[in-house]
């Protein structure tokens, strides 16, 4: 059965996602990307996340790639609004409906190879690139 929110066959999406978090949580060369692999997981598996905070994940994600603001810079910027004891919404969901219905995208995290550091920073970023253009459009 394949995953009903990014099509991956045998629902294989959770397993790299997975592995991919260790691989960057082990080795900083990796970890360069680690806030697009997550926005685009997350962006991509919108059963996770409420209507806000898929819209503020898919914020972040816009801020990264065409701000260039790098991670350091939106986690402070963000310090309050994200704040459990200070935000208005909740980001994670509680329900597990996806925000979104779209099952067709140009890429996903199937199309991220893991054979160097330079190689795997890149196809992250591609992946990213073309989840923010599926999802720019899209009104939730």
């Amino acid at each position: 059965m394949n995953c009903p929110e990014c099509g991956a066959p045998d629902d294989i999406c959770k397993t790299r996602f997975d592995e991919f978090l260790v691989l960057e949580f082990t080795d900083a060369s990796f970890g360069a990307v680690h806030h697009l692999t997550v926005s685009a997981y997350m962006l991509q598996h919108s059963s996770k996340l409420t209507r806000e905070g898929w819209l503020h994940e898919r914020e972040l994600l816009r801020e990264f790639l065409v701000e260039n603001k790098p991670p350091a810079f939106i986690r402070k910027q963000n310090r309050d609004l994200v704040d459990s004891g200070k935000r208005k919404f909740k980001i994670t969901s509680k329900n597990g409906l996806p925000v979104i219905s779209k099952t067709s995208w140009t890429k996903t995290i199937l199309d991220v190879r893991t054979e160097n550091a330079e190689v795997y920073c890149a196809d992250v970023t591609a992946w990213a690139r073309s989840v923010l253009d599926d999802v720019l459009g899209l009104i939730v």
